[in-house]
């Protein structure tokens, strides 16, 4: 539920200048792509999904740059190639480690695709905000950064989330400045109304809004490798057999969990926290959910190696009120209403740009 509903500003914040998480581009989503326009057609690529326009490259007159250097032009303003590859290479650079050799090609297309269509975002909204004379106050802007700041992990820093994402303070700025003029084009349209609201809580109600059975467990693992014999299993199911029984003569569990355990949640004591049927493999499943709470469980064999389970805790599966979560899916009604509103004020800009792909 909380993935769904709950929106940081962050995300609203990228949602109206760069990612465009739902609906930019939907309309090209089915169609075939066609070769780069020719200069002074209005077509553009397909959107691709992606981070801060900001990484890609400052636009340029068509005077600065010599036409073979071109990659991008929008309404005069261009993206110069040498920019572009520069921009892409730097991205690939940071990624390259964690793609397969065989999809480095589609990475990189993926990743020019992403800043061509960025940099065409970019530049129209930046034009549009100053051709409709959009101001926004330094509170503004303070309250707009204070939301991002609240919505960052406590060690993260506003410059660090920046510099990662590869924003600038002029991108939160144009980002206030876009939800300004949306909210002028739609007004109180983007608000849902209460009928609007229920019918989004009946509609989902057996998906988002109830919290199914959930078991708090702790776990003592004793890993099997890929290449280990037989002998080797049985000398390690013996180990975990005379765990067991430390267990059942009054050991500390935590303990015995963090001296011996081979699962990373040995550092808190084995703990595994809250758990729902599907987050793990079917023969744990079983025993979180079959054992009683407390029992010190018998040994237990998954894919993983051999366990001991022990159940600290039982929720049974809840309904969600509408109470509780009307106030989230109105929020979450009106994100929806607002970018929609922002999909098709972009989708307008661009049919009325002069936008060439070289």
């Amino acid at each position: 539920m909380k993935n769904i509903i709950n929106r940081s500003w962050t995300a609203i914040f990228v949602i109206f200048i760069f990612v465009l998480v739902s609906g930019c581009g939907n309309n090209d989503k089915n169609k075939k792509e066609s070769p780069a326009p020719a200069i002074g057609t209005n077509q553009i690529q397909p959107a691709v999904s992606g981070s801060s326009a900001s990484s890609a490259a400052p636009a340029f007159t068509d005077k600065q740059a010599e036409t073979k250097d071109i990659a991008v032009s929008v309404d005069g303003k261009i993206l110069k190639k040498s920019e572009l590859e520069n921009n892409i290479k730097e991205k690939i650079k940071i990624l390259k480690d964690k793609v397969p050799a065989d999809k480095q090609q589609e990475l990189r297309e993926n990743i020019k695709k992403r800043l061509i269509n960025e940099f065409v975002m970019r530049t129209l909204l930046i034009d549009e905000m100053a051709k409709k004379k959009i101001e926004v106050s330094d509170q503004e802007i303070k309250i707009a950064t204070d939301k991002i700041k609240a919505s960052l992990p406590p060690n993260k820093k506003l410059d660090e989330f920046l510099k990662e994402n590869k924003l600038s303070k002029e991108d939160i700025v144009l980002g206030v400045k876009v939800e300004k003029f949306v909210n002028l084009q739609i007004g109180k349209k983007a608000k849902p109304t209460q009928k609007e609201i229920s019918k989004f809580y009946n509609d989902n109600h057996d998906k988002l809004f109830i919290a199914p059975e959930s078991v708090h467990v702790r776990h003592i693992l004793v890993a099997i490798n890929k290449g280990d014999n037989d002998k080797i299993k049985a000398e390690k199911k013996g180990k975990i057999e005379n765990l067991r029984k430390q267990l059942l003569k009054g050991d500390d569990f935590a303990e015995v969990a963090r001296k011996n355990s081979d699962c990373p949640s040995k550092e808190v004591g084995g703990d595994l926290n809250f758990i729902k049927r599907g987050q793990t493999v079917k023969p744990f499943e079983d025993a979180a959910f079959s054992q009683e709470k407390n029992v010190i469980g018998p040994v237990i064999t998954t894919e993983y190696g051999y366990h001991i389970i022990q159940v600290l805790e039982r929720k049974p599966a809840k309904t969600i009120a509408f109470d509780e979560v009307k106030n989230k899916i109105s929020a979450y009604l009106e994100q929806q209403n607002q970018s929609k509103a922002f999909n098709s004020i972009l989708q307008k800009l661009k049919e009325n740009a002069k936008i060439a792909i070289y």
